[in-house]
């Protein structure tokens, strides 16, 4: 009788796959957090006879995973949708892969639940073609409240502050700084210093217009020469590791700080940590007032062979948007949601200060996250600047003319 009612739900579960009807997603979501949150997602499609077939590429930010979405495409057998965000989705839409968001549904509310920063994200030539889905905050520096109090070290405000602080806690004997160190990890903690210090008119200049006299300014070279000094504070031991490594470190109070988006704390809650209480998140230095946006969307692809194509793909959609997955997803994921009508109280005090600060502050495209140029330019940039932080060689003139040179070749 125990092993009856055992496995019932499997039952019940291989009974719902083996009538509903395959829909096949390519995303990167495949770090603790981002697991759990894609299981929501998994579920809420079950519930209405589609299945999820997972096509996750694994490894450097999504990179990895549009390279094989582009072999995918030209050999004629592009998945049914993929996770694309930001200049990428005209690209795609230049080419005439992808399915128009408003021929599958009535995207009319739109205006009424997403702010225009959403909607324009998705836009690419009048239309919709991609569905937005959440909002993560960029610009955060996580603290790890057990070290920071038992040192009695108070919140770094500044990057003077920030580097006395990083000082005491080597001296402590913690690692100052968790950073995984792979390309677009380095670039992000660029990014971080580089929002500060050029303040959020010039880096929009700079890294999403790529105005040449501020990309050659003596403001650049200064904040290349300060964002090298970063380095003596990482660990040789995470060179070649991911996001989700260093946050670990952060979770095992190993280390006390760490620059990194909050789909880190989709990975924390996964695991059990609280907010405010087990760590802290605080705008990175000197960025009051700028919000550094990431904004996750779904592309579809036109497939003309496709068995109820049209009711599979609006009722994807729709599940996306819906508030109930909305709500449940954004919590699991570590970000906010793409709706503004979703009851922020039953998120914890971060996102509640994520979401407040993104419906006040000045925002930015985050171009480490591909919001502010295609992927091709970004990996490009990103290259360089983790070159220059790993040399102790390196020149922060040369490097900025370097990088210079390499957008307007691109461009």
């Amino acid at each position: 009788m125990k092993k009856t009612i055992l496995l019932l739900p499997l039952l019940i579960n291989i009974s719902s796959y083996a009538h509903a009807i395959p829909l096949e997603v390519l995303h990167w979501w495949t770090a603790p957090g981002e697991h759990e949150a894609q299981q929501i997602l998994k579920n809420a499609l079950l519930a209405q006879d589609i299945a999820w077939q997972n096509f996750a590429i694994i490894g450097e930010g999504g990179e990895s995973a549009i390279r094989v979405l582009q072999m995918r495409a030209l050999s004629g057998n592009p998945p049914d949708a993929a996770q694309i965000k930001g200049p990428d989705i005209g690209e795609w839409a230049k080419v005439g892969m992808l399915e128009e968001i408003g021929k599958v549904v009535d995207t009319r509310p739109w205006k009424a639940i997403m702010s225009q920063i959403a909607r324009d994200t998705v836009t690419f030539d009048g239309h919709y073609m991609a569905v937005p889905i959440n909002v993560h905050r960029v610009n955060w520096l996580w603290l790890n409240k057990k070290i920071f109090t038992e040192l009695n070290l108070s919140i770094p405000t500044t990057w003077d502050d920030f580097f006395i602080t990083a000082d005491k806690i080597r001296d402590a004997g913690y690692l100052p700084l968790a950073h995984g160190g792979t390309v677009w990890q380095d670039a992000l903690l660029f990014e971080s210093m580089a929002i500060s210090l050029l303040g959020a008119d010039k880096y929009k200049k700079a890294f999403v217009m790529h105005d040449e006299k501020i990309l050659n300014s003596a403001e650049m070279i200064a904040v290349f020469k300060k964002f090298k000094r970063l380095n003596s504070y990482t660990s040789q031991d995470l060179i070649g590791k991911d996001w989700f490594n260093a946050a670990h470190l952060i979770a095992t109070d190993k280390a006390a700080m760490q620059f990194m988006g909050d789909w880190a704390k989709g990975m924390w809650t996964a695991s059990g940590k609280v907010a405010m209480v087990d760590y802290m998140c605080v705008e990175v230095p000197e960025t009051r007032n700028i919000f550094s946006y990431n904004i996750d969307s779904f592309v579809l692809f036109q497939k003309y062979n496709y068995q109820a194509r049209n009711n599979v793909q609006s009722v994807f959609v729709d599940t996306l948007l819906s508030k109930k997955f909305q709500a449940e997803f954004n919590i699991s994921k570590g970000s906010i949601p793409i709706r503004n009508d979703i009851d922020m109280s039953q998120f914890d005090a971060c996102s509640q200060k994520s979401y407040a600060d993104f419906n006040s502050y000045q925002l930015v495209p985050s171009f480490t996250q591909n919001l502010a140029t295609t992927s091709h330019l970004q990996n490009i940039i990103a290259q360089i600047l983790s070159n220059y932080f790993n040399d102790p060689q390196a020149d922060a003139t040369n490097t900025v003319k370097r990088l210079s040179l390499a957008i307007r070749a691109v461009k």
